[in-house]
């Protein structure tokens, strides 16, 4: 039996997680977080536990933390812990990534679509993952 890849889905919208599940959920298991708070506290506890996401798809405009706050702060607990760094995507209607840019693996735009996050995807695993 394949093993599938781990995901987390970091979003404020409980439709745009779906729509984002929807397209990797033939090759990612998934587990969500409504904010970039809960985000980061879903990462560092999938790390503890030794079963560490394989990539991360993350909103950037979210209330509690956005997700240019939390992607610095995944980086900097990697960093702290010797960690291996773990792809971000960015997806966001309409914001750059500014300072966070050299951070992160990818910026889809909302909404994104399933043939541009495979090529994407293809390219992050170098074409080890079946096509979504």
């Amino acid at each position: 039996m394949e093993t599938r890849l781990k995901a987390l889905i970091v979003d404020d919208s409980e439709l745009s997680r779906c729509m984002t599940g929807t397209i990797i959920g033939k090759v990612f298991s998934f587990d969500e977080a409504e904010n970039g708070k809960d985000g980061v506290a879903k990462h560092r506890k999938a790390v503890e536990s030794g079963t560490p996401y394989d990539i991360i798809f993350m909103d950037i405009v979210m209330p509690e933390m956005d997700g240019k706050e939390a992607v610095r702060r995944i980086r900097e607990y990697e960093t702290s812990q010797n960690l291996e760094t773990k792809p971000i995507i960015m997806i966001s209607a309409s914001e750059m990534l500014g300072d966070i840019e050299g951070l992160v693996s990818g910026l889809f735009r909302k909404p994104t679509s399933k043939e541009l996050m495979n090529e994407l995807l293809q390219n992050i695993f170098n074409g080890t993952i079946s096509p979504i």
